[in-house]
């Protein structure tokens, strides 16, 4: 197992690219030939950052865009085989305005797969506008800030999440900006679960 720091090149993975790994940069690396922002999120960093649990799924925010350009990254995502295992990629624009995620996966493949949406509020809008680079190999893909992480994290407040939370803390807690991360804690009103978390 290589070694896992945040420097001030962002998050630098020093081990091979797994599965999901592999999945995340080749899904944003059709993005970034398109120019379209997006950030990888919630468990993924978790996982990406060490955290050994499963998952089937790597949350991404794509920024709010036309539905000519959805259908672009749709016709770039079948042209590289890729499909929707939940409903028809072509649907991608109607789901995603409705607020409803987009499943995207390798074709014939159900899991792991990439869960798209649209930023429904200012943190996953922050998550996007603030993204750091994971480097993973030889491989770069954007993930939210890590100060904004642990305090959503920490506002879902199921098991999972308050233990992916508190992964982050320990791991990065000496590297992380404390006022980026008091201020999330704040304004995502989870002070009590913030102090059980650093008194721990």
């Amino acid at each position: 197992m290589g070694g896992i720091a945040l420097t001030d090149r962002g998050l630098v993975v020093d081990r091979a690219p797994n599965r999901l790994d592999e999945l995340a940069v080749g899904f944003s690396e059709i993005l970034s030939r398109l120019d379209v922002d997006h950030v990888f999120v919630a468990g993924y960093v978790a996982i990406l950052a060490g955290r050994s649990r499963s998952t089937e799924d790597i949350d991404v925010f794509v920024e709010r865009c036309s539905a000519e350009r959805v259908d672009e990254i749709v016709d770039e995502l079948e042209r590289e085989r890729y499909w929707g295992p939940a409903m028809p990629l072509s649907e991608m624009y109607g789901n995603l305005a409705n607020d409803t995620n987009t499943w995207v996966a390798p074709d014939g493949e159900m899991t792991p797969h990439i869960e798209v949406k649209f930023p429904s509020d200012e943190f996953d809008e922050a998550s996007l506008r603030n993204a750091i680079d994971a480097h993973v190999g030889d491989h770069t893909v954007p993930i939210g800030p890590l100060e904004l992480q642990i305090a959503y994290k920490l506002s879902l407040g199921g098991r999972t999440d308050l233990e992916d939370a508190a992964y982050l803390y320990a791991l990065f807690g000496e590297t992380l900006s404390r006022a980026r991360l008091e201020s999330w804690v704040e304004r995502l009103d989870v002070e009590d679960r913030y102090e059980r978390l650093t008194n721990a």
